[in-house]
């Protein structure tokens, strides 16, 4: 369907690609991935092995792969359309093209409802977007909820085809999953271990050390490290504070650590840095932070109410873009 479409996030090496469109005139093609296609506003006519299929305002259909698709859209439609990286699929053993597969049109909140990692990521690439400096973190939850969520979607195909196979409670990985990143997001200028982590989610340091890195894809130390440096890094363009301070507020064992850091990553020193960043505003995402889609995005994404279980999942509570005062926070 992607035929001279962008990836918005394609900076960020993530295991999907991620397009917004507009009015779409594609003719039928024929791709290895799988596509989702969310359409926002307007009208989407999707043929699909020679079937034709509706959409309508806030509904989502999933192109398989191998499959002959042609799609067209009404001038005023807005969608967001996510094509599966099939290298990070094959990495990760997922092997979606041998598993029959029935399409349908789903409802959004259908689902989101069904697979609850799918409005998480959203959040998170909602932040993403709105942020002046692009964050490794959020980059991390996004792959981490990704994960979950394409290895869910496998284990029910998977069921459906084979009576036998069981399908995983998800919930209690996403609960953890949002727990364990939580803790070091708010403790990250405290030594923490990952005996600290088996306490707090009641597995041991073994499982967490598994767990963490088959989610993420990097381990806890490269985690906590990469938090760390992005809070050192908004605290060099942001605050007067001497080096000695910052690097103590976010938790680095010295200044030659903080360095050897900045140097791999800008080959600058930190002084050098925050004098950079004193003389120049980064871009950021000004090209593709449209106020009006994030905030539309936000604004659907909360009226998803399946009761709260998780203090303030999305992240987006209080956010000035985003206007919404009937959210008392928690996961929707």
């Amino acid at each position: 369907m992607i035929q001279n479409c962008i990836d918005a996030l394609e900076a960020f090496d993530l295991p999907f690609q991620t397009i917004i469109c507009t009015c779409v005139q594609h003719e039928e093609e024929l791709h290895e991935e799988m596509e989702f296609i969310w359409l926002i506003e307007g009208n989407v006519e999707v043929v699909c092995e020679k079937k034709t299929y509706e959409l309508t305002s806030n509904t989502v259909f999933m192109i398989y792969m191998k499959q002959r698709h042609s799609v067209r859209s009404s001038p005023d439609s807005l969608m967001i359309t996510f094509r599966l990286k099939n290298d990070y699929l094959f990495e990760h053993h997922l092997n979606f093209d041998r598993i029959p597969f029935r399409n349908r049109v789903y409802t959004f909140e259908e689902l989101a409802i069904k697979y609850n990692a799918v409005p998480l990521i959203l959040s998170q690439i909602i932040l993403l977007l709105n942020q002046p400096v692009p964050s490794p973190n959020i980059r991390y939850k996004i792959i981490g909820y990704y994960n979950m969520y394409v290895y869910d979607l496998y284990s029910v195909r998977l069921k459906e085809r084979y009576l036998d196979v069981k399908k995983m409670n998800y919930d209690e990985y996403l609960l953890r999953f949002h727990t364990l990143l939580e803790y070091i997001n708010h403790h990250y200028q405290e030594p923490i271990t990952l005996r600290c982590l088996s306490s707090l989610v009641g597995i041991s340091t073994f499982r967490i050390s598994h767990f963490l890195r088959d989610r993420l894809g990097i381990s806890f130390k490269e985690y906590l490290q990469h938090i760390r440096f992005e809070h050192a890094l908004k605290e060099l363009k942001n605050s007067s504070l001497p080096i000695a301070d910052i690097v103590r507020n976010c938790g680095f064992s010295d200044a030659k650590y903080l360095n050897a850091l900045m140097k791999e990553k800008f080959h600058i020193t930190a002084l050098k840095y925050r004098s950079i960043m004193s003389r120049h505003e980064t871009p950021g995402f000004s090209g593709l932070s449209d106020p009006k889609l994030i905030n539309e995005l936000y604004r659907r994404l909360h009226q998803i109410d399946r009761g709260i279980y998780m203090h303030d999942a999305f992240g987006l509570k209080g956010k000035d873009a985003m206007p919404i005062d009937e959210f008392k926070g928690g996961f929707i």
